[in-house]
């Protein structure tokens, strides 16, 4: 037998010893990009169901209002695995964690804007949400690091940032409508002469 073959054997008599897999043994059991993938569809589909309404005043009693849609994408970032230790000594499995920025922007080209009332208004870059996800494959659940929005003023161009905290939640979509929510109810209420909320 040679000596690289008796290195293998020994080694994976090791890992079923200690209990453990290899990050490459996880990956492939779980494999994460398909698993972001399609919770990346899903996010996308579940944004079509709110849009940003901006009421922009013209002066007077005249009012743009205009409704636009929310786009999402993940990029993959990376992938991590854990060793838990249990309270009374001995180890469980390694899991497997991964990690993605994502980016949740209102769509504010001419093409995205259903003009409700008057003409349509510059409101580009209105507001993003940028996030850092990560999923326990092995036991479920995301926990969001962080979450940082950008908010561009309608009328000086201003960029206001804010942060938006982390927390933890076994619905992402949900978790990220709360936000895109709370984001539109801190930021956009305080701009005179324009009314902002998600519908």
């Amino acid at each position: 037998m040679k000596k690289s073959q008796l290195r293998n054997i020994i080694r994976e008599e090791i890992s079923k010893a200690l209990n453990e897999a290899s990050e490459g043994e996880l990956i492939d059991i779980h494999k994460p990009f398909k698993f972001w993938d399609e919770v990346g569809q899903s996010l996308e589909k579940d944004l079509k169901n709110y849009k940003m309404e901006a009421r922009i005043s013209l002066g007077g009693s005249d009012w743009n209002t205009v409704e636009m849609p929310f786009g999402s994408r993940l990029q993959y970032v990376r992938s991590r695995i854990v060793q838990p230790r249990q309270m009374f000594g001995g180890s469980d499995d390694n899991q497997l964690l991964s990690i993605v920025r994502i980016f949740i922007k209102v769509l504010t080209d001419e093409e995205y804007q259903e003009v409700k009332e008057g003409e349509k208004v510059n409101l580009d870059g209105i507001m993003t949400i940028t996030m850092m996800a990560e999923y326990n494959h092995d036991r479920g659940g995301f926990t969001i690091d962080e979450s940082w929005c950008k908010w561009n003023h309608p009328y000086t161009g201003k960029v206001f940032e804010f942060d938006l905290g982390g927390g933890s939640t076994h619905d992402l979509s949900d978790y990220i409508e709360r936000e895109i929510k709370f984001a539109v109810k801190k930021r956009g209420n305080r701009i005179q002469g324009a009314a902002f909320r998600v519908v």
